[in-house]
C-alpha cells in the first residue's frame, strides 16, 4: 500500500506542479530525453541480461501486434456503422493501438510481481510495442495522410532508440552467458531505482487536456478500446489458451490496458491526422490508466 502511495503521490506532484507553472516549459521534455536515454538502457541492463528465455515468452511480443491489429479492426468496423472522418480514425487507431508500457508499465509490473514482472514487461516493451510503433504505427499515420515512407528511415529509428541499443547489448551479455557480479548489480539496481517515481512525475507533467470538448465524442470512444477492450481481448485469448492465471498472461493483460503512449501520439501530430485528439489520448488516458491498472490488477489476481 505504501508503494501504491508513493506513485500515486508522484504523479499528483507533478500535475499540481503543471497547473502552477513552476517549472520551465521544456522540464517534461528534458526529464523524458533523461528517462529513454539514461533510465531505461539501465534498467534494460539490469534485467533483460539475466532474463531466461522460454518458447511462452513469444507473448510478450506477439501481443502488442495482436492489440494494435484489432485497433484497426475496431475503429474500421465502427466507421462502417457511423462514418469517422478519416484523420480521426488514423489518430484512434495509433494511440489506441499502442500502450505506454515504459513510463507507466514498468512502475506497475514491478510493484505488483517484482523483478519477475518488470522483466516481463521491459521484454513486452522493447522487443514488442517499440517495434509496433516504429513500424506499422508510423505505416499507419503515412496511410492515412497518402504518403509514403521510406523503409530506411523506419529501421534507423528503430535501431538507434537508445533502449533498442540496449537490449541488444543485454542479448548479446545473454548469448555469452553472462551473469552480474554482486556489486555491478548493486549499481545498475542504485542507478535505476528512481526510474518509477520520474515516469509517474513526468507523466502528471505532460497531462493535456487542450480540446477537450471538441473531441470529447472520439476521446471516449478511442478510451473505451484501450483501457477497456483490449485488456479484455488478451483476456480472452489467454483464457481460451488455458493459461490465464501464468504471469505472462497478467503482465499481457495489463500492459493491454496501459492508456496511450506519448510518442505515437506526437508522430500522429507530425503527419496531422487530428493533432489535438491525438494528444488528449495519452493526456486522459495515462491518468485514468494509473486507477483503472489497479482495478484491473485485483480483477485477474
Amino acid at each position: 500500500m505504501e508503494n501504491h502511495f508513493v506513485l500515486f503521490s508522484s504523479f499528483t506532484l507533478g500535475y499540481l506542479l503543471r497547473n502552477l507553472s513552476v517549472l520551465p516549459s521544456n522540464f517534461a521534455l528534458s526529464l523524458n530525453k533523461t528517462l529513454i536515454y539514461f533510465f531505461l538502457p539501465v534498467l534494460i541492463l539490469l534485467h533483460l541480461s539475466q532474463f531466461k528465455f522460454d518458447i511462452v515468452h513469444i507473448w510478450l511480443l506477439i501481443t502488442p501486434w495482436i492489440i494494435y491489429g484489432c485497433s484497426l479492426l475496431f475503429f474500421e468496423a465502427v466507421h462502417q456503422l457511423t462514418p469517422i472522418p478519416k484523420k480521426v480514425r488514423a489518430a484512434l487507431i495509433m494511440t489506441s493501438g499502442i500502450g505506454s508500457i515504459s513510463f507507466v508499465g514498468f512502475p506497475f509490473f514491478k510493484l505488483f510481481y517484482g523483478d519477475e514482472g518488470l522483466s516481463y514487461g521491459i521484454v513486452m516493451s522493447i522487443a514488442g510495442t517499440l517495434v509496433v510503433c516504429n513500424s506499422v504505427g508510423i505505416l499507419t499515420g503515412y496511410w492515412y495522410a497518402q504518403e509514403q515512407p521510406k523503409p530506411s528511415v523506419i529501421v534507423k529509428k528503430i535501431v538507434q532508440f537508445p533502449p533498442f541499443i540496449a537490449m541488444f547489448i543485454a542479448m548479446l551479455l545473454l548469448f555469452f552467458d553472462y551473469e552480474h557480479h554482486s556489486s555491478t548489480k548493486s549499481v545498475l539496481t542504485f542507478l535505476s531505482s528512481p526510474f518509477s517515481v520520474l515516469a509517474l512525475f513526468t507523466i502528471g507533467l505532460q497531462v493535456q487536456l487542450k480540446g477537450f470538448g471538441e473531441n470529447r465524442k472520439f476521446l471516449w470512444l478511442g478510451q473505451f478500446y484501450k483501457l477497456v477492450l483490449a485488456p479484455v481481448l488478451i483476456y480472452m485469448l489467454f483464457f481460451f489458451l488455458g493459461l490465464q492465471h501464468t504471469l505472462i498472461a497478467k503482465i499481457c493483460i495489463l500492459g493491454a490496458g496501459i492508456g496511450s503512449m506519448n510518442t505515437i501520439a506526437i508522430v500522429a501530430v507530425s503527419l496531422n491526422p487530428r493533432p489535438k485528439l491525438a494528444l488528449l489520448m495519452p493526456g486522459v488516458g495515462i491518468p485514468l490508466s494509473v486507477g483503472t491498472l489497479m482495478l484491473l490488477y485485483y480483477l485477474i489476481c
